[in-house]
């Protein structure tokens, strides 16, 4: 029993149907296999969490789609299919111990607020140089570096910066974000509002690259704001699905690949776990990591020998861990600034983050993790019944195996059992309840999803990395997914590697999907 196709491509997360959606548009017939029961892999929209409730059990926030080119191609076919974003002119909210504030989309309120903090010369300043040099900033996010047209943006670069100013751009690309952040700005309530959104790309405030990191995110969010499309993130995934099967392709659900078929050195198909075999004439792309592909996938195929050592040797980064609670009313903030801001950062302040971000490395529970607190019902009402509200909470700080509490108090058998994951969710309302009062008492149900349940939901977040890999210097960019810097391509003819594990890393922007797909098609 077999089916071809142009194109197989295995998994069905954001890079893979966004692939999927621009080769159909051009008249390929794609099969897309997705071994769960839903498509969308870190896209992951219920209604059966809560009664009445839209709740996004995993990603949520699209601002890297709605500003990243695959966007710009799908637009027009995703809006004729019903999508349609919203956005908010309070994106995101710092509470620290030295106060709070939020970071807008409206320059006059942030002007005001930068004010106050003393920091307003400073804010405009790196808002202008980061200006003058984003098109090198967001397309060195969006370069392919394997295709000899990426030689053009690097004599770009050479002619915008000169010689000199593109040694110096280096230098400031590896610098981390804690010197950067203390050399630039006085207020420790600035830091801590920039500080943490390194962490939504894997980084820590003293890694090497996180400066850029934040800079990259902290403009993105001030000129774009924090955009979700209506009804959650699974109307995407069904037109971009729809795309694809309206051109003649197919969605194959509980589809679970066992290998990729190879002959004469080329990638011609894939092998499903019950013996189906899909062909492909074209190329088959796997959204899968790197062990999984290498070790797995072509287990039995001749691969270079320094392929697989180098996926042997590809690292996982920090669990996530993700709470829900289904609130009886709005959260009640002690500061009311922050009841109309989609994210809230919640932390004592940069040591505080550091010192987590670095006691999870060591497999330790921090004492007062960085909190995340989504409020998706500011941005889409409809996630909720009316009168109510819902707290998307996100914890990135956490060891994939547990050594110890760097507080002391929750013992663990090294395991993310589920009464060492209640015990720390209850660190994290208590940390949670002098800043959102009535976060107990308004609550009427919670949900909390460990390293181990995210993993279930999707085989890329091994360990419960939410970041299908180590996002730090030595795996990003060049170097991602393999040391070998060989980008999407695998040494198969034919065969080619997207998702978060491969350039250009997670969140949710269609990267590497968007950039196989054009070198397909061209």
């Amino acid at each position: 029993m077999s089916r071809t196709f142009d194109a197989v491509i295995v998994g069905s997360g954001m890079n893979a149907l966004v692939a999927g959606a621009m080769l159909a548009k051009d008249g390929w017939s794609v099969a897309i296999c997705e071994r769960s029961d839903r498509p969308g892999g870190a896209i992951f929209t219920s209604t059966d969490t809560f009664d009445g409730y839209t709740v996004e059990l995993l990603s949520s926030w699209h601002p890297l789609f709605l500003g990243g080119p695959a966007y710009a191609v799908l637009a027009d076919d995703l809006a004729a299919r019903g999508v349609r974003y919203v956005n908010t002119t309070s994106p995101t909210g710092v509470v620290c111990a030295d106060g709070s504030a939020v970071l807008s989309t409206d320059p006059d309120r942030n002007a005001e607020q930068f004010g106050a903090l003393g920091d307003l010369d400073a804010w405009n300043a790196m808002l202008a140089d980061f200006g003058s040099k984003a098109d090198l900033a967001f397309g060195l996010l969006g370069t392919d570096f394997w295709r000899t047209k990426s030689l053009g943006f690097g004599w770009k670069a050479l002619r915008q910066l000169g010689r000199r100013g593109l040694m110096a751009s280096g230098a400031e690309l590896l610098e981390p974000a804690a010197p950067w952040l203390d050399r630039t700005f006085t207020s420790p309530v600035t830091k801590s509002l920039l500080a943490p959104w390194a962490l939504h790309n894997g980084l820590g405030p003293d890694d090497a690259s996180s400066a850029f990191i934040t800079k990259v995110i902290s403009a993105a969010i001030a000129w774009g704001g924090m955009p979700v499309p209506v009804g959650g993130g699974v109307t995407v995934v069904d037109a971009l699905v729809d795309i694809i099967t309206s051109a003649g392709g197919e969605l194959r659900l509980n589809a679970d690949v066992h290998k990729v078929l190879v002959s004469d050195d080329r990638a011609t198909g894939v092998e499903l776990a019950d013996g189906e075999r899909i062909h492909a004439t074209r190329a088959v792309l796997a959204s899968v990591t790197p062990n999984a592909l290498y070790n797995h996938l072509l287990a039995d195929a001749d691969v270079a020998p320094e392929r697989r050592t180098a996926a042997s040797a590809f690292r996982y980064g920090r669990a996530g861990i993700q709470m829900h609670i289904a609130m009886s009313e709005a959260p009640q903030w002690t500061d009311p600034t922050m009841r109309d801001v989609a994210l809230v950062h919640v932390l004592d302040g940069m040591d505080s983050l550091s010192e987590s971000v670095n006691a999870s490395n060591r497999g330790f529970l921090p004492r007062r993790p960085t909190i995340v607190v989504g409020q998706p019902t500011t941005v889409d009402p409809s996630r909720a019944p009316e009168g109510k509200s819902l707290l998307w909470i996100q914890l990135q700080e956490n060891p994939r195996s547990i050594r110890g509490d760097l507080a002391d108090q929750i013992s663990s058998d090294g395991t993310w059992s589920d009464a060492t994951l209640e015990a720390y969710a209850e660190r994290v309302i208590a940390q949670l309840e002098p800043h959102i009062t009535n976060i107990r008492t308004a609550a009427t149900a919670r949900v909390v999803l460990g390293p181990q349940q995210l993993e279930s939901l999707n085989a890329n977040l091994v360990g419960g990395d939410p970041y299908a890999g180590d996002c730090r210097v030595d795996q990003y960019a060049l170097w991602r997914p393999l040391a070998t810097a060989t980008g999407h391509e695998t040494g198969v003819r034919g065969l080619w590697q997207i998702g978060a594990s491969t350039h250009p890393g997670p969140g949710l922007g269609g990267g590497s999907g968007f950039l196989v797909a054009q070198r397909l098609l061209s």
